[in-house]
């Protein structure tokens, strides 16, 4: 019987130590993952790098990638556009107030 009291009482007191471990550790220190350093690798001229082929793609402000969203993506963005170019012949990029 003596035994199994020892056992019971090392078993609880294993466990109280585990709980209060992991409660100092994920609660107040916060979790290791948290605490790990990380590098990425940075490059800061790739912003410059990436800005050009972006204007060379999408024009300077992304206009071209605005009208090709506009057109859509499910194959008719060529009858889209001869639609729209044919509905804005003689207005002034589609405006009529600008007109005479």
């Amino acid at each position: 019987m003596l035994h199994k009291i020892v056992l019971l009482f090392a078993i609880f007191t294993f466990c109280s130590c585990n709980i209060v471990r992991e409660l100092v550790q994920f609660n107040l220190a916060g979790h290791p993952i948290l605490h790990k350093t990380v590098e990425w690798p940075f490059d800061p001229e790739i912003g410059v790098r990436r800005s050009r082929q972006y204007q060379e793609l999408n024009g300077r402000l992304g206009e071209k990638a605005i009208e090709r969203l506009g057109l859509g993506i499910d194959g008719y963005d060529r009858e889209r556009l001869a639609e729209q170019r044919a509905r804005d012949e003689g207005h002034l990029n589609g405006v009529d107030y600008l007109t005479p």
